[in-house]
């Protein structure tokens, strides 16, 4: 069983440095994979009417504190200094104070949370969804951070639904159908839900909390799912719907979540104007699909063994000449593919089509369109898919075809 780094290396997607240690450093075909996964992303939870936004990296200290993630996780987080100095200090005077008035955000629950208060809330507007790509900073140990596995700063699809207690049934069908849905497109047919309850550790009064665990409950099982029950692994603020895959090696991954939260919008005094012009509190619920897009990343590359679907995979096919012949049909069949927006290559690099094949193949490159003069005469090119010994014959439109056709379509 081979590390994702390795994959990573051969695929020359992203690396690691000591200089930043718990961060990704991403190469070219490597941020084409990590927006191939960002798109679908964004396209899904488009399709289930989130709204993207996007919101600061640093927040005020005085609003962690208020939301209680200074307390309860001040240690893992990025405190980001202000200078302070006497009114009267000189220019070069360097007894300045650095105070910690600012925190690189964890999560991005706090940042929603203003957006909604930005303005006066109807009930119109209910359920409010709200989706960002949120660049997260955890302050991990470093004898914890393991590649993609465990990192300092990532990405995650951090969404977040303010709506009425009525309404979370529905929001929690509506993420399984999520999770069931991309899931199943990135190769994962098994996952199992948990639903984690209240920590000793925890915001609000137990009447908030026996709600939110019976709502949170009562919708699952009215789902029709199966789950098991993990006490004291809720969040601190509400209790956890969590979803974990299950790879081909037989390993189990918790990356899907979703949360129950009485007690944020209690915190921040949240209202929206009801039906009859009354202000009412919402429910805010927390959820992720994916979690960290890198350590997702690092999953499917393990998964597949590098091996990836061709819709995501960084180049989708390459195009390899066997003599300077063959050169003109190649470019030709590449400038076609760009034009259908396929992420090809065109391999024109010195050395026969066996050496070709063995660099596009150590790759992980799924598919390679081999040209020689005899194809360029014809009008056609050979297909092989990786790890196949036989080629296929086909028409440039029939390419065509086949790899529009592997394309997602939700």
């Amino acid at each position: 069983m081979a590390d994702h780094r390795e994959f990573a290396r051969d695929m020359d997607l992203f690396h690691f440095e000591e200089h930043s240690p718990g961060m990704v450093f991403w190469h070219p075909q490597g941020l084409r994979l990590f927006h191939s996964v960002e798109n679908l992303m964004r396209h899904v939870y488009q399709a289930h009417d989130f709204e993207e936004v996007r919101s600061p990296i640093a927040l005020s200290r005085s609003l962690w504190e208020r939301s209680g993630h200074w307390e309860k996780f001040r240690q893992g987080m990025f405190v980001v200094g202000s200078v302070a100095k006497a009114d009267n200090a000189a220019a070069d005077d360097e007894s300045a104070v650095i105070r910690p008035d600012y925190a690189l955000k964890p999560m991005s629950c706090p940042a929603h949370i203003a957006i909604y208060q930005s303005h006066k809330r109807s009930y119109r507007e209910h359920p409010m969804r709200l989706m960002e790509f949120g660049i997260c900073h955890r302050n991990e140990l470093s004898g914890t951070l393991s590649g993609c596995m465990r990192l300092r700063q990532f990405v995650q699809d951090d969404a977040h639904i303010f709506c009425r207690e009525s309404d979370v049934q529905g929001e929690i069908g509506n993420f399984l159908k999520m999770v069931q849905q991309i899931y199943k497109a990135f190769g994962y047919e098994q996952f199992s839900l948990q639903i984690s309850l209240r920590p000793q550790q925890r915001l609000g009064s137990d009447h908030l909390w026996d709600r939110a665990e019976s709502l949170l409950i009562a919708a699952v099982q009215s789902l029709g799912h199966s789950y098991q029950l993990a006490p004291n692994e809720g969040a601190f603020y509400g209790p956890k719907l969590e979803i974990s895959l299950q790879d081909q090696w037989g390993r189990s991954w918790q990356c899907g979540t979703f949360q129950i939260d009485f007690n944020l919008p209690q915190v921040f005094d949240l209202a929206f104007v009801n039906e009859q012009g009354d202000l009412e509190r919402p429910v805010m619920l927390h959820q992720a699909v994916l979690g960290s897009l890198e350590r997702w990343i690092g999953i499917l590359l393990e998964h597949h063994r590098g091996i990836l679907p061709v819709w995501v995979a960084p180049t989708q096919i390459a195009i390899a000449s066997i003599s300077d012949k063959a050169s003109i049909w190649a470019k030709a069949i590449f400038s076609r593919l760009r034009q259908l927006q396929i992420r090809a290559e065109l391999y024109n690099e010195d050395g026969t089509i066996s050496k070709k094949i063995r660099a596009l193949s150590k790759r992980r490159i799924p598919l390679i369109a081999i040209v020689g003069e005899q194809e360029a005469n014809s009008q056609t090119l050979n297909l092989r898919c990786l790890g196949a010994s036989e080629q296929q014959e086909m028409s440039l439109a029939q390419l065509e075809q086949r790899l529009l056709q592997s394309n997602l379509k939700f």
